[in-house]
């Protein structure tokens, strides 16, 4: 095993929170399901149901990324790689304080930028770092914050109004980003609205019972987002925007890299984040960010999931775009370990095509393991303005 990035800190650039009563009180025999791609989107899209037990257990028995987690989880823990073996010791363990701040340490992570849209209700990432001993950095999710003020609204120009006084409290109250998942609602083909439009769109949607359409809903969440831009570039922080294929909720079909050029081309002079770089699209979103100075792209999704696939993921990334503007995530969204495996796998597979890199002639060991720094916390840490890790 390579040693380019051994010891590198990593700063988690897109992760979710969780809270601890509820990871103990989760079935420990589901473990396993829980931190599989099938198994976090169905739970994450409410979509859970106890006719699809058989196949999400088939799907996880062959799946690379639980059975990475279900081995090394075992080595720390001291017991068999089996769904009874984890359950028991891992049950035992969550009761000890210091373990996870145990697999913190082991994975060399040092922070967490964490989305605080899902799940809901909002979780304290203050207080979350305070009990797990972590640093947390809150990512205000716009769309929880529309659905707080819409009611109250009588119109569109009032809804604007109380969203952009959400956001600046956000900002008040030290958040390092904005983010968007309007891929999920009305789809990443953004345009311009006219005054009268959104107005109109305003009361469609909420005569309609706010059911989101692209009829009612797309044009007052296209022109918030483009409002949260603006409260963005003003305060100075970046925005994130989920980009690429998600859950089954997801507007497949205005959910590309290529569905958002427009409004990344009318932006840019401020920085965005492709949350997942556009997977599948990876190379869409790459390239994205090869042309538009401010478009930045995230490993989520790649790290952990592509698991066999992994390695030639980071290549296009790393190939394409400019590794100063690529930056390691685990969208983790359903069990802590996810954030200790997704940080050892990728600090491995980033070693691994950074030392093709050197092999090839590429890059030389200096500049290759600069760039694996970077994209494991110190581009992150730059683009959000904070401290300087170690």
């Amino acid at each position: 095993m390579t040693d380019l990035l051994e010891g590198t800190p990593v700063v988690d650039v897109h992760c979710h929170g969780w809270r601890s009563d509820e990871v103990a009180a989760a079935p420990p025999r589901g473990f396993l399901d829980r931190i599989t791609m099938l198994g976090m989107c169905l739970m994450s899209s409410g979509l859970e149901d106890e006719g699809l037990r058989d196949v999400l257990e088939l799907t996880t028995d062959t799946s690379p990324t639980a059975i990475a987690m279900a081995d090394r989880l075992a080595a720390v823990l001291g017991c068999e790689p089996t769904r009874a073996g984890l359950a028991e010791a891992r049950t035992r363990a969550l009761a000890d304080p210091g373990y996870l701040r145990g697999l913190w340490a082991d994975a060399g992570v040092d922070a967490l930028i964490m989305d605080d849209g899902y799940p809901l209700p909002r979780i304290d990432g203050r207080a979350l770092g305070g009990e797990v001993g972590l640093t947390v950095h809150r990512v205000c999710r716009i769309e929880p914050l529309i659905t707080d003020v819409r009611e109250a609204a009588g119109g569109y120009a009032e809804l604007e109004d109380a969203f952009t006084a959400g956001l600046e409290r956000a900002v008040a109250d030290g958040s390092v980003a904005f983010k968007s998942v309007i891929a999920y609602r009305t789809g990443l083909d953004v345009v311009e609205w006219t005054t009268s439009e959104r107005e109109a769109a305003f009361a469609a949607w909420r005569a309609d019972g706010w059911r989101e359409s692209r009829e009612h809903a797309k044009p007052v969440r296209d022109s918030l987002l483009r409002r949260a831009l603006a409260v963005a570039k003003a305060a100075g922080i970046p925005v994130h925007i989920h980009c690429g294929g998600g859950d089954p909720s997801i507007v497949f079909a205005h959910a590309r890299p290529s569905d958002l050029f427009g409004l990344l081309s009318a932006h840019m002079d401020q920085p965005i984040v492709l949350i997942h770089s556009g997977w599948p699209w990876v190379d869409e979103g790459a390239f994205v960010a090869s042309i538009l100075p401010h478009v930045y792209l995230d490993t989520s999704l790649s790290t952990p999931w592509a698991s066999l696939a992994v390695d030639s993921r980071l290549e296009i990334l790393l190939g394409i775009a400019p590794p100063a503007k690529v930056m390691y995530g685990s969208d983790e969204a359903s069990e802590p370990e996810v954030v200790w495996l997704s940080a050892h796998l990728a600090r491995e597979a980033l070693a691994r095509v950074l030392e093709t890199g050197i092999e090839r002639r590429h890059l030389n060991p200096d500049a290759a393991r600069r760039i694996g720094v970077g994209v494991l916390g110190g581009n992150a840490r730059r683009l959000h303005g904070l401290e300087t890790g170690g």
